[in-house]
């Protein structure tokens, strides 16, 4: 029995290994979505992390999401800049994961129940990095580069940061209902939570 469970804990810490480095490489492949800030960019790692949820649960998918951001802050320069844009992305990964996995706790979850989950995980998302970057995030990032922005914080938290996190949540959001209801019988079989 021992054994068994010892093989089993081996097997999802390999597991999410593979989706933390799958969740890293699509980093690298991101697109802008709002003119205004350039560098926000939509990629795809959060959907692995939140695929990595049904299987491991909530505390599993935070462990994905921290090394997929700690490997690309090794991989991309260990300077300030890019530590607070890491700390920011994973910071986004907890506001948009933890209510979702909060929500989904049963295995296989009603269409309605992901609905609202993503709704709600959406908006977390949405107002925790809007007050981050009002309070925290933009003013550190400016103090750090010794530069202004041009527009007035709260312009920039209502034009760029709020419609961005809605988009990213909702993009997301879709894609992982898509997704986990395709793989639903998979994920039944391998899910370890």
């Amino acid at each position: 029995m021992e054994n068994s469970r010892h093989g089993l804990a081996v097997r999802s810490m390999v597991e999410m290994a593979l989706f933390s480095g799958v969740a890293f490489v699509l980093m690298f492949i991101s697109v802008p979505i709002i003119p205004l800030v350039p560098y926000m960019k939509l990629d795809l790692s959060d959907l692995v992390v939140l695929l990595g949820m049904s299987l491991f649960g909530p505390g599993g998918a935070i462990l994905i999401a921290a090394v997929k951001e700690l490997l690309y802050l090794v991989a991309t320069g260990l300077d300030i800049v890019n530590f607070i844009g890491v700390l920011t992305a994973f910071i986004a990964d907890l506001a948009l994961i933890l209510p979702i996995g909060a929500l989904l706790k049963r295995p296989m979850p009603s269409l309605k129940r992901q609905v609202l989950a993503v709704i709600t995980g959406t908006l977390s998302l949405t107002i925790i990095l809007s007050l981050a970057n009002w309070w925290v995030i933009t003013p550190l990032y400016l103090k750090v580069w010794h530069m202004s922005l041009g527009l007035p914080v709260n312009q920039l938290i209502l034009l760029g940061v709020i419609p961005f996190n809605l988009i990213k949540g909702i993009v997301l959001g879709s894609l992982f209902i898509i997704l986990s209801r395709r793989m639903a019988p998979w994920i039944a079989k391998h899910s370890v939570r």
